[in-house]
């Protein structure tokens, strides 16, 4: 499965942006996965299978990604006791001035 070039361009430059140093590397069985430019890679944080083509690669990552920010941002448990009572207060300010 060959994606176009601009797909392509999109979805490496979202996971640039996280992870500004990742690249492509090859694994010892030929398979393709995406490092961070440092020790780990993206994949072993993800656990994310490597890919038999370097557009796949980067697709699962940015797929990831995605998936991992909805799980972050709708966790009931992100929220603590301090952090919920200012978010009510700035509603309560908000909705007592109109």
């Amino acid at each position: 499965m060959e994606m176009e070039k601009k797909k392509f361009n999109r979805i490496k430059k979202r996971v640039l942006k996280k992870y500004p140093n990742a690249a492509t590397r090859i694994s010892k069985d030929g398979l393709y996965y995406v490092s961070t430019g440092t020790e780990d890679s993206v994949v072993s944080e993800y656990m994310i299978p490597p890919s038999k083509d370097v557009s796949n690669a980067w697709l699962l990552v940015s797929e990831t990604m995605k998936v991992h920010q909805n799980i972050e941002r709708t966790n009931p448990n992100r929220l603590d006791a301090a952090s919920f009572e200012k978010k009510f207060n700035r509603i309560s300010n908000r909705n007592k001035r109109k």
